[in-house]
C-alpha cells in the first residue's frame, strides 16, 4: 500500500516539474528567449504569479481523470486519451480565465501592453504553446518510465535459466512473449530454432530464430542453453519424438507448451507448460465430439453404464453428462470406484447430482440387472464391463467366460426385454483371431449383439478398439511404477506392438458410433499406427529424465500365455466401410441364430461352471474357427 502512495507521489512530483517548466518554456518562446530582459519586467512578474495556479489546475484535473490511477508499466492508448482530455480541459480553463480577467482589467482600468492588449491576461500563444508542451511532455515522460522498467525487466537475470524455445510460430512467440513480460518466473528466451529454413535469421521480440532441429546440439553449446521448450503444433508427435531423442542425448531438461484444448482459457503462459507425456509422442489427434443437435441420442434419455467405476466407464459417464441425459445409472461390481466415480460427476456437474444412481451389482446377476432395468427403465446402454487382462484370463478362464460372455448375454436379453432404444458393447482388437481366452471371450460377445439384433426393437451394436493410454491395464501406468521403483522396465519382447489411443478419444468415438449404429452392426475405430512397446518403455525412461540402460535397465521376460506380438482389428473377410465420422469404420460382423447362440451358451455355462478350462477351449475353438489359442 505505501509503496504504491509513494510511487504516485514521485509521478505526481513528476508532472508538477513538467508543467511548470513547459510554463515557462511557452513564454520564453513568445518572448523569444528573452523573457528575462529588462523590457519584458511585466512578463516575468505575470508567469511568477500564474505558474502555482497553472500547476494546480493541472495536477487536480489529472487527478480527476484519474490518471494517477493507472499503472505505469502498461501505459497504452486510454492512458493517452486521459492525458489528451485533461490538458484539453485545462487549457479550455486558461481561456476562460484569459477572457475573464481581460475583462476585469478593462473596467479597471488597468494599463495596456506595448500591442494594445491588458497585461493581467496570458498571451495566447503561450497557451498554445503550454498545451502542447505540457501533453507532449507528459506522454513522454509516461512512455519512458514504462520503457526503463521494460529494459529493466530484460537486463540478464544472471539466475534466470537460459531457454531455447523450439517452434518459431505462434505458440513460440506467445511463451516468449510471456517469458519477457514476466522475468521473475525465473526463465530467459534466448533464441528460436524452427525447421521452416526461410525462418532462420529472423528475429521475434529480438530473439533469433537460429536454425533447425539438426543444430540443436551445436545451439544448446554455443549459447549456454539450460532449459527446452517445445512450441510447435500438436499434430507433429514424429518431430516431438525428435526433439526428445536429441535432448535425451544432449542430456538436458525439456518441457512442451501444451494444445490450446488442453489450456484452460486459451492463453499461452509460462504456468501452463508441462513435462512431455507419452501422449505427446503418440500421433493421437485430439478428438472431439462431433454430434449434431440432431444427433444427440443421448439428450433426455436414460443412460445406464456397466463397469461404470472403470478407466473407459468413468470417462463415459463424463462425455455422457456433456450431452445432458434425463438421467445417469452407474453399474459396477466395485463399490469404491463408483462411489468416487459418482462423487467426481457430481462435483463436475451440480445440475445433476441429483440424477447420478449408483448400483454396486454384477452383470452375472441376472436378478439384480432384473431389479435395476424395473427401477430405472435406461433406455441407452453402454456395456464397458468386462474382464480384460489376458494372462489372468487364462489363469481363471472361467471368470472370462461368466463376465465377458454370460454377463454380456445377461444384459443384452433384459435390455430387448424392456425394450430399450440403443445397446453399445465395448470390444477390443484382442477379438480378431484371438490367441487367448479374454480376446475369444470377447468375439463371443460380439457375436451375443449381432444375433440378439436381428429380432429386437433394440438398436444392438459393437465397437472394437485396442489399448488405452492410462487405463487401469495398460502397460504405461506399470512402466512407470517400475521406474518409480529404480527398474528394471519388463517388456515382454522386443518386437511386440500394440494400438494406442487415449481414452477420452476412445469414449468420443464410441459415442458417435451410437448416432449411426443399428441392428448388430460392428464399428472399427482407426487406431492410426501401431506402436513398439520397447520404444514405449525406452521414452518413458527418457521423459522420467532418465537414461536407458545408465539408469533404468530393460529386461525381456517372452510372451506371456494367450499374448501375441501384433494386434489385428479386422478378421479375414470382414469388409471395411467408411462413414460419416473420419476416425469410425463399420464392418461386417458374423450372425448366427439365436438357437445356435442359445447353445454355445449353454455348454460355455457348463464348462465355466465346472471350472473345466480345457472344455472351455474346446467350445471356443467350435464357435471361433480361428481361434488359435497358444
Amino acid at each position: 500500500m505505501w509503496e504504491r502512495r509513494i510511487r504516485r507521489f514521485l509521478l505526481l512530483l513528476l508532472d508538477s516539474i513538467i508543467i511548470f517548466f513547459s510554463f515557462g518554456i511557452a513564454y520564453q518562446i513568445r518572448f523569444d528567449f528573452h523573457l528575462f530582459l529588462p523590457e519584458n519586467l511585466i512578463y516575468q512578474q505575470q508567469f511568477r504569479n500564474l505558474v502555482l495556479f497553472v500547476v494546480i489546475i493541472r495536477i487536480l484535473l489529472f487527478k480527476f481523470f484519474r490518471l494517477y490511477r493507472g499503472v505505469t508499466r502498461y501505459v497504452g492508448i486510454t492512458d493517452l486519451l486521459s492525458i489528451l482530455y485533461s490538458v484539453t480541459v485545462g487549457s479550455l480553463i486558461f481561456c476562460v480565465f484569459n477572457i475573464v480577467s481581460e475583462h476585469i482589467s478593462y473596467l479597471n482600468g488597468l494599463p495596456l501592453s506595448d500591442n494594445g492588449t491588458h497585461i493581467a491576461r496570458i498571451p495566447w500563444s503561450v497557451i498554445v504553446a503550454e498545451f502542447m508542451l505540457t501533453f507532449l511532455m507528459i506522454c513522454g515522460m509516461r512512455f519512458a518510465v514504462r520503457l526503463l522498467i521494460r529494459a529493466r525487466q530484460h537486463l540478464p537475470d544472471k539466475k534466470a535459466r537460459r531457454v531455447l524455445i523450439i517452434g518459431a510460430g505462434d505458440l513460440g512467440e506467445a511463451i516468449a512473449r510471456d517469458m519477457l513480460k514476466n522475468p521473475e518466473q525465473g526463465f530467459r528466451p534466448i533464441a528460436f530454432i524452427d525447421e521452416d529454413p526461410l525462418k532462420k535469421g529472423d528475429r521475434i521480440h529480438n530473439l533469433e530464430v537460429l536454425g533447425g532441429i539438426k543444430d540443436l546440439n551445436k545451439i544448446i553449446e554455443s549459447e549456454k542453453i539450460d532449459d527446452i521448450v517445445i512450441a510447435i503444433p500438436y499434430s507433429a508427435p514424429k518431430k516431438i519424438s525428435e526433439i526428445v531423442e536429441e535432448c535425451r542425448k544432449a542430456k538436458i531438461s525439456f518441457k512442451i507448451v501444451p494444445s490450446m484444448a488442453e489450456i484452460v482459457g486459451g492463453s499461452v503462459s509460462i504456468s501452463k507448460i508441462r513435462l512431455v507425456e507419452i501422449e505427446d509422442l503418440l500421433g493421437r489427434d485430439e478428438i472431439t465430439l462431433k454430434l449434431k443437435d440432431e444427433q444427440n441420442y443421448i439428450r433426455h434419455k436414460k443412460v445406464l453404464v456397466t463397469g461404470a467405476g472403470g478407466s473407459i466407464g468413468t470417462e463415459l459417464c463424463n462425455q455422457i453428462l456433456s450431452l445432458h441425459p434425463e438421467s445417469l445409472i452407474l453399474f459396477g461390481k466395485g463399490e469404491n470406484s463408483i462411489y468416487e466415480t459418482a462423487n467426481d460427476l457430481k462435483l463436475k456437474y451440480p445440475g445433476y447430482a441429483e440424477k447420478i444412481s449408483q448400483v454396486i451389482g454384477d452383470v452375472r446377476d441376472e436378478r439384480k440387472l432384473e431389479m435395476t432395468f424395473k427401477r430405472f427403465n435406461p433406455e441407452i446402454i453402454f456395456h464397458t464391463a468386462a474382464h480384460k487382462h489376458v494372462p489372468l484370463m487364462e489363469s481363471d478362464p472361467d471368470e472370462a467366460i461368466l463376465v465377458n460372455v454370460v454377463g454380456t448375454y445377461n444384459i443384452a436379453i433384459i435390455s430387448d426385454k424392456y425394450k430399450a432404444s440403443k445397446f453399445i458393447l465395448i470390444s477390443t482388437d484382442k477379438a480378431v483371431r484371438p490367441t487367448s481366452i479374454m480376446g475369444a471371450s470377447k468375439r463371443v460377445a460380439e457375436m451375443i449383439v449381432s444375433s440378439i439384433a436381428q429380432n429386437s426393437r433394440t438398436d444392438f451394436l459393437s465397437v472394437r478398439f485396442g489399448n488405452v493410454l492410462g487405463s487401469r491395464g495398460s502397460v504405461i501406468p506399470l512402466f512407470k511404477k517400475q521406474i518409480e521403483r529404480g527398474g528394471p522396465i519388463t517388456v515382454t519382447h522386443k518386437d511386440v506392438m500394440r494400438y494406442f489411443m487415449t481414452i477420452p478419444e476412445a469414449v468420443s468415438l464410441v459415442i458417435q458410433t451410437g448416432a449411426i449404429g443399428k441392428k448388430g452392426e460392428l464399428f472399427i475405430l482407426d487406431m492410426g499406427k501401431p506402436v513398439r512397446i520397447y520404444d514405449l518403455a525406452l521414452n518413458l525412461i527418457t521423459l522420467s529424465g532418465l537414461e536407458p540402460f545408465v539408469d533404468i535397465d530393460v529386461v525381456f521376460t517372452g510372451l506371456r500365455p494367450g499374448e501375441k506380438l501384433f494386434e489385428e482389428i479386422l478378421t479375414e473377410g470382414e469388409n471395411i466401410k467408411t462413414t460419416n465420422f473420419g476416425k469410425i469404420f463399420i464392418t461386417e460382423n458374423e450372425i448366427k441364430s439365436w438357437e445356435e447362440i442359445e447353445k454355445i451358451m449353454e455348454n460355455l455355462k457348463i464348462a465355466s461352471q465346472n471350472f473345466d478350462k480345457k472344455l472351455i477351449i474346446e467350445c471356443l475353438k467350435k464357435v471361433i474357427p480361428d481361434f488359435n489359442h497358444k
